[in-house]
């Protein structure tokens, strides 16, 4: 009797604790479900950011500024006056780098910019990019690839091998722009878009003129912009002007342009003026010419010059007439 009580209860047990799976289970299961999707949406309700952590060997330290200068592999002779010059007085949080292509180069010319290299520790060789103007908006783009997988930093500021920069006023200068979404240089917009010669476009139909773009003797990126390139590169179509090309990759975003005519960055100089941050197309002898005005006036200039004339670029108006307004009185 006691045996077929023990065995009856036993059976209600089991039954009653079946019966509370069948509920149990599934609330259980529902209650995961809800969580999983009410933090899906979480992430997904969180804003999209270009900017990444990078921890790993070159990547701990940040730079606030990395200069990135485009050279060519035969040009050890300025670059040695570029070292000697404005990149002479040593900037704790500042990093230099001249970016050169290494594809199809001569033995002997290789063999130059690889112990160049050993001697200073300031080259970027890019094996993937051979070394013509065809190959400026590669060599931009791999340049920038490059620096974003291996160095951490604030800003980049990109230039040429042919201008002269004055570091310690220009870094001053940077700490008061937008420390994020920053394109900073000398803007043009409305320019013809190039038909024949070497700079012929034949790829371009976005427009009937250039979109807006800050020249290419030297401008500023946030590091944001610069991740935002490289991240996106494969999907880039890539122009025949370098600095064309970077104008449009960023145009579609919200980010701060600053025209800056202290920037003298056009194909051309506009002259001499103490003001400039930035002068393109100096020869060796004339950027050590400026290094030493600098080192014994604490001024660019022997005497100021105008060659041509500057402006504001005037973003209320279509790009057509951005740039119309010369003014004698700015540098």
């Amino acid at each position: 009797m006691a045996r077929a009580w023990r065995q009856s209860k036993n059976r209600i047990v089991k039954n009653v604790f079946c019966f509370g799976c069948l509920f149990i289970v599934p609330l259980l299961v529902l209650a995961v479900v809800v969580y999983s999707k009410s933090k899906s949406a979480e992430a997904l309700s969180l804003p999209v950011e270009f900017s990444s952590t990078k921890t790993d060997g070159l990547l701990q330290k940040l730079f606030y500024l990395i200069v990135l200068i485009m050279s060519d592999p035969t040009k050890s002779a300025t670059r040695k006056a570029i070292r000697e010059t404005w990149l002479s007085n040593n900037h704790e949080d500042v990093k230099h780098l001249f970016v050169v292509g290494s594809k199809g180069l001569a033995q002997d010319v290789l063999q130059n910019i690889l112990e160049e290299n050993s001697s200073h520790h300031d080259m970027v060789i890019l094996d993937s990019i051979n070394e013509s103007y065809n190959s400026l908006t590669g060599k931009i783009l791999a340049g920038f690839q490059w620096l974003h997988a291996n160095h951490n930093f604030s800003f980049l500021l990109k230039c040429d091998d042919d201008s002269f920069v004055r570091m310690s006023p220009l870094i001053e200068e940077l700490h008061k722009q937008p420390q994020n979404h920053l394109y900073w240089g000398f803007f043009k917009g409305g320019s013809s878009v190039f038909q024949k010669g070497k700079w012929k476009e034949n790829d371009w139909f976005l427009c009937d003129t250039y979109l807006p773009y800050a020249l290419g003797g030297g401008y500023v990126l946030s590091s944001d912009l610069v991740e935002f390139i490289a991240i996106n590169a494969l999907l880039l179509q890539q122009y025949k002007s370098e600095d064309v090309s970077v104008g449009v990759w960023l145009s579609p975003l919200k980010i701060h342009r600053v025209h800056d005519v202290r920037f003298d960055t056009e194909f051309k100089s506009r002259g001499c003026y103490n003001e400039y941050l930035i002068t393109h197309k100096q020869s060796a002898n004339e950027m050590r010419e400026k290094h030493a005005n600098l080192t014994k006036t604490g001024k660019l200039c022997q005497s100021e010059l105008r060659v041509r004339y500057s402006y504001n670029y005037n973003w209320t108006v279509l790009p057509s007439k951005c740039c119309k307004n010369f003014d004698p009185e700015l540098p």
